[in-house]
């Protein structure tokens, strides 16, 4: 009987202690995230507000909106396909940069694989294509919201893709 090969040694995941309380490799704030996260959704809505303004009409003295069905998906699709692209080929988007952040695999620090980038994509990308109408866009902000509590401030679309947040400074 041959004698058996030792086990490969795992990592333990990280935990909030691994992280430095501030500077560089430090757990994103909730205040950086929320910068990041409002600069990424100004950028993808002006383009959506063109269209609604384009598609508002003055009836008498009443505005007369005529958005179309498709704009919410629409903006979903571009949403997922902007985050998950920017994250996989840079592991930040644009608003993160600006707020200094970096997303990372949760295990080992890396840049998240296209896959990983994807799926943390989804979730709150997904919850705006809901049929909600309005609420679509609460459902998608309270996705983005599950990021400010627990010590790592992990929130669903981390959750989801195996990241984490850090800042760059």
């Amino acid at each position: 009987m041959p004698p058996s090969e030792p086990a490969p040694t795992e990592r333990p995941l990280p935990t909030a202690k691994d992280f430095p309380a501030t500077g560089p490799y430090s757990l994103a704030a909730p205040g950086p995230r929320f910068a990041g996260r409002a600069l990424d959704l100004a950028l993808l809505a002006a383009p959506a507000l063109l269209v609604v303004a384009l598609t508002t009409s003055i009836v008498g003295d009443q505005l007369q909106f005529d958005v179309p069905i498709w704009l919410l998906p629409a903006v979903a699709a571009v949403g997922v396909v902007y985050e998950a692209v920017c994250v996989a080929a840079f592991g930040r988007t644009l608003g993160k940069a600006v707020a200094g952040l970096r997303v990372v695999r949760y295990t080992d620090g890396q840049r998240p694989a296209p896959a990983q980038a994807l799926l943390r994509a989804m979730p709150p990308w997904g919850a705006l294509a809901l049929p909600l109408g309005p609420f679509s866009i609460a459902a998608m902000v309270c996705v983005f919201g599950t990021g400010v509590g627990g010590a790592l401030h992990r929130g669903l679309p981390d959750q989801a893709g195996g990241t984490i947040v850090i800042s760059t400074r």
